[in-house]
């Protein structure tokens, strides 16, 4: 009796239609662009979605706060964003002094 069962069940594979991927809801994958910032995606954080987002700005990183997709329409104002990117060069400006004040302050002493 086994022999018919499986006898049976091969014939109604052989009949029924083949799947493809294609078919197979369970393999399609969504063709979406992510919404987070690079960084949150990466690490799995949850990302406030901002221009710099909140978790790169509380860890320094506004300026590595990237977006995958950069849509102009997301974009508040031009103007904005080249302000934004002004105050940061002279905030990475007056680091850089800071470091050079430090790094000749130390060798001046050690002389």
């Amino acid at each position: 009796m086994s022999s018919e069962s499986s006898a049976a069940k091969k014939r109604a594979a052989a009949t029924s239609p083949k799947r493809t991927p294609e078919d197979d809801h369970r393999r399609k994958r969504r063709n979406r662009p992510t919404q987070s910032c690079l960084n949150c995606h990466t690490s799995k954080r949850m990302c406030d979605r901002q221009r710099p987002c909140g978790r790169c700005t509380q860890l320094g990183l506004t300026g590595l706060c990237v977006y995958e997709v950069d849509n102009p329409s997301q974009r508040a104002n031009v103007h904005d964003e080249a302000a934004r990117l002004q105050k940061r060069v002279a905030e990475l400006e007056s680091i850089i002094r800071e470091v050079c004040i430090l790094t000749l302050d130390r060798s001046g002493t050690a002389s």
